[in-house]
């Protein structure tokens, strides 16, 4: 997966924890192509799986949004080599323990497949159309906080780290 794609995926993730739960929620990207999103608010069970499919459809926006080119802040300057991940800006302490949570982490569809049989294990039937109706959900969220979405990837792709909502600039 490219670095925009990730970056849409988590950002995707991030922006869909803020807006189902209204407090803010960070993504990051990490060394070897790996990324996570974390809310900094529990989140029930249905927000939490609609937070998860939304990860994987936002990778789509990739088709529509071009990658982000680096801008140089002076002329001439060269862009860098590599762009920034945790492991990179972070403290070692701190870029080891986010490392660890990503290491940790259940892949998304693994997730999603918990929460569609969560509860109704002799229900097979209704494990798709639970998993149908978290992604008409997720969908959803997508089309009505794209720009967000794109905007933050846009942060995450060329600072490694996010945090949403984006602040506000001042005028001033």
């Amino acid at each position: 997966m490219s670095r925009w794609t990730l970056s849409l995926h988590e950002a995707g993730h991030a922006v869909a924890a803020w807006a189902l739960t209204g407090s803010r929620a960070f993504a990051t990207l990490h060394d070897g192509a790996a990324g996570a999103a974390c809310p900094l608010e529990d989140m029930g069970a249905t927000d939490r799986a609609i937070m998860t499919a939304v990860g994987p459809l936002a990778e789509t926006l990739a088709h529509r949004y071009p990658a982000p080119e680096f801008a140089s802040r002076v002329a001439g300057d060269k862009p860098p080599r590599t762009l920034p991940t945790v492991e990179t800006i972070a403290t070692v302490e701190t870029a080891a323990e986010l490392r660890s949570v990503v290491v940790r982490g259940v892949p998304d569809h693994v997730v999603l497949a918990r929460f569609c049989i969560a509860g109704i294990e002799n229900q097979p039937e209704r494990w798709a159309q639970r998993h149908a109706w978290i992604l008409s959900l997720a969908k959803r969220l997508i089309r009505s906080h794209e720009k967000s979405i794109v905007e933050t990837a846009r942060v995450l792709y060329l600072r490694g780290v996010v945090s949403v909502p984006l602040e506000e600039r001042n005028a001033s």
